[in-house]
């Protein structure tokens, strides 16, 4: 990840004392407030007033039924994203299309299927909407809603694999992870979009619990959010996808670490 070849040679080493294992992560957290940057990360940490998202920067909820989104307060702090018991009802969340891939960026999240891995779908990564019920409408032959995604989906309609699916201008592509999925265990996603190879900010890579899954493409001209969501597969009974933290973070502008 380029973004550690900027970090200040005590600062990374700070990192690393602290017990810090992801050299991206290092690179995300040591970034935020730098103004060459666009960074954001979100532990889920105090109280929010108001009903969520109301006083964040959080877009709008998005859900089929009675969707329940907000903080739990615990230690460590995480976001859930709860469906209704409709058997088919959902729950989505969206950011801010702040980030593309012509600049780069480099996403991750660290979540957990809480209640459990049969009659479920999920869906993490970078969408170019914050108010579809799904970006992603199939997962096997994949098929999209949004126009330009970079997401790991997870869909017991088709089978029991974590997905890499991606879409540029609507042509959808899709790389199956051996990844296990476990309920009640926290996994970790991140996402790279313009590697440093890349000139055209079109490609994209997934990575799952730092196992490479694989490789696709995107529009890199089109803004992106992070994105969350889980939906209730036949079954009638809430269930919840448990988000410990997120981050994305990416040049201001084009090529890292160019300021002009």
């Amino acid at each position: 990840m380029p973004s550690t070849d900027f970090l200040p040679r005590k600062l990374y080493n700070a990192f690393s004392k602290g017990g810090f294992l992801s050299d991206p992560l290092k690179g995300l957290i040591a970034l935020q407030g730098n103004p060459e940057y666009v960074g954001f990360f979100d532990d889920f940490l105090g109280t929010r007033s108001g009903t969520w998202p109301a006083g964040t920067p959080y877009a709008a909820t998005v859900g089929t039924g009675t969707e329940v989104i907000g903080l739990t307060q615990a230690v460590g702090g995480t976001m859930t994203l709860t469906t209704g018991t409709g058997g088919s009802d959902t729950a989505g969340q969206g950011f801010g299309l702040n980030w593309s891939g012509d600049r780069g960026f480099y996403f991750i999240a660290r979540a957990k299927m809480t209640t459990r891995i049969t009659n479920v779908k999920f869906e993490i990564g970078m969408t170019d909407a914050v108010n579809d019920d799904g970006a992603v409408a199939v997962k096997a032959t994949p098929t999209v809603t949004a126009t330009d995604c970079a997401i790991a989906v997870f869909d017991t309609t088709d089978d029991t694999k974590v997905t890499f699916v991606t879409a540029a201008t609507d042509v959808a592509a899709a790389v199956d992870s051996t990844f296990t999925l476990a309920a009640n265990t926290y996994f970790v996603v991140e996402i790279v979009g313009k590697g440093a190879t890349d000139t055209t900010g079109d490609n994209v890579a997934c990575y799952l619990n730092g196992q490479l899954v694989g490789s696709g493409s995107i529009n890199g001209a089109s803004p992106l959010t992070p994105w969350f969501y889980i939906e209730d597969l036949a079954q009638s009974a809430a269930t919840v996808l448990a988000v410990d933290y997120w981050g994305c973070v990416g040049p201001r502008v084009a090529g890292w670490g160019v300021s002009s």
